[in-house]
């Protein structure tokens, strides 16, 4: 598909430091290589096991997609989104100034480090189409599911991937659309994990409702980057162990490709999905019924509710009903349990990684919802009692899952996409755009109270009986429970 969206420009917006004597005045990136601004040291961050293991990964996606003012409101002039949002990420980068660096490799030392040097700063890419925001943003059918168009959205977001370090942390992307904009945000998972990122963009938003206010004055927690907040006995080893793993040809973190041709990438379709707050109850509800052999016990969470129906309803669409495993994938915050407890403000990564697995039969049998709940909720409490069990096998464990037969769970249903205003509104629609294997799922919080929204990517032709699983299986607006 020939591309639908045209950059027109592309800046740098550089942090707000008065104290290093930058103004944080937000520069165009000219055609040959740009002034480079003068940084007394180098800030250099040590990593984390916890961040290290990401190293090759591709950019975690998102797209906030804000629609234009009713006829009632002030048209904000799309000159002045742009200015608005590049001056308010210069003034919140230096609370996250790893965004603002690069990753980088250190053959002396064989480790990877975030380095904010002297040309540090963030891509910053205004854009347009002549797309409809209407024709993105979809219409929810009965069931709350939308269709997107797999095409258009990840030309929203800024391309930072890189075959070789050095590699930016971050870099955002405005778009104007017809009746509406988009923001599209491309991160390194490697700088933090999504609390920290949706703790960024609530204080992105904010400086920009505070510089657009009568007072500009606002506050926050200062957010903490310092790794020796997640230190214990043989970190570094293992730091150097999951990077090894993760990226064992450095600085190249994209593996050659093998063989003469390369292969065709799977079709995928994507949907979204909005599961209210009554839907959520009459799922849970149907888990704590489950059959006399199984016995849930204490209340459901919500997160482990939603990632037992998404894994039983891809096995379910997938037909698979035999004796071999089909796994489910899924990050847990660890900041409370580990020893010592890491600060609430800790903005690197703190999660880890779990890995469960049930046969095809145990999980699309008649107990199967339960079952897979089950899995996962054990999981969550393995990781309660020790967060770095099986650390050394996280990426192993993950790689030894075959394409086709397991379901990557990213997100939380607290997270809170649909709470960024940036001064014109609150986002209409909120997408992780990087959603790019069968059975990939991002989960954040919906944006009618109490609500949870859903997008899914399986393979193409399995859509049509994933959705009939999901709307069987729970119901979204509308419960056929």
């Amino acid at each position: 598909m020939p591309p639908v969206v045209r950059a027109r420009r592309a800046s740098t917006v550089v942090p707000l430091l008065s104290a290093a004597g930058g103004t944080g005045t937000p520069r165009e990136r000219p055609g040959t290589p740009r002034e480079r601004r003068r940084v007394d040291v180098d800030v250099v961050v040590p990593l984390s096991p916890l961040d290290t293991r990401w190293a090759a990964l591709p950019p975690v996606c998102h797209v906030f997609l804000f629609p234009a003012a009713a006829a009632h409101q002030q048209q904000v002039p799309f000159s002045d989104v742009v200015r608005g949002l590049m001056s308010s990420l210069a003034a919140v980068l230096p609370a996250f100034h790893t965004l603002a660096g690069e990753l980088a490799y250190s053959p002396e030392l064989g480790t990877v480090t975030i380095v904010c040097g002297e040309d540090a700063g963030v891509a910053f890419v205004e854009a347009e189409t002549d797309l409809d925001l209407a024709s993105l943003v979809g219409v929810e059918d009965d069931d709350g599911a939308v269709d997107l168009d797999v095409d258009a959205l990840p030309q929203l977001v800024p391309d930072i991937r890189r075959e070789e370090l050095p590699a930016p942390m971050f870099a955002a992307q405005v778009t104007e659309f017809v009746g509406g904009i988009a923001l599209g945000v491309a991160l390194n998972h490697v700088a933090t994990d999504g609390i920290g990122f949706f703790r960024f963009m609530e204080m992105w938003a904010a400086s920009a409702v505070a510089a657009g206010a009568t007072s500009s004055c606002w506050t926050w927690t200062e957010p903490l980057h310092d790794r020796r907040f997640v230190r214990f006995d043989g970190d570094q080893e293992l730091a150097r162990r999951l990077l090894r793993q993760a990226a064992p040809d450095l600085p190249r973190i994209v593996p050659k490709q093998q063989g003469p041709t390369p292969q065709r990438p799977l079709l995928l379709s994507r949907r979204t999905f909005t599961f209210s707050a009554h839907a959520l109850r009459r799922l849970k509800q149907r888990l704590t019924a489950a059959g006399p052999g199984v016995v849930v016990g204490a209340a459901p969470s919500t997160f482990a509710t939603l990632a037992a129906h998404g894994w039983v309803s891809f096995a379910l669409a997938n037909g698979f009903t035999d004796a071999a495993p089909v796994f489910a994938v899924f990050l847990a915050d660890c900041r409370t349990h580990m020893s010592p407890r890491v600060p609430d403000a800790y903005a690197g990564n703190c999660v880890v990684s779990c890995v469960v697995a049930l046969s095809g039969a145990e999980l699309t049998g008649a107990d199967g919802p339960a079952l897979a709940f089950l899995a996962i909720r054990d999981a969550v409490a393995e990781v309660k009692r020790d967060p770095l069990a099986g650390s050394g096998s996280w990426i192993t464990r993950f790689r030894a899952a075959p394409p086709g037969r397991k379901v990557v769970l990213a997100g939380s249903p607290w997270f809170p996409a649909y709470a960024v205003d940036f001064g014109f509104g609150r986002p209409v629609r909120v997408e992780r755009a990087s959603l790019e294997q069968d059975g990939a799922m991002a989960i954040f919080a919906g944006r009618e109270a109490g609500s949870v929204q859903a997008s899914v990517a399986v393979a193409a032709g399995k859509m049509p009986a994933f959705h009939r699983m999901f709307e069987v299986k729970c119901g979204s607006n509308n419960s056929r429970l």
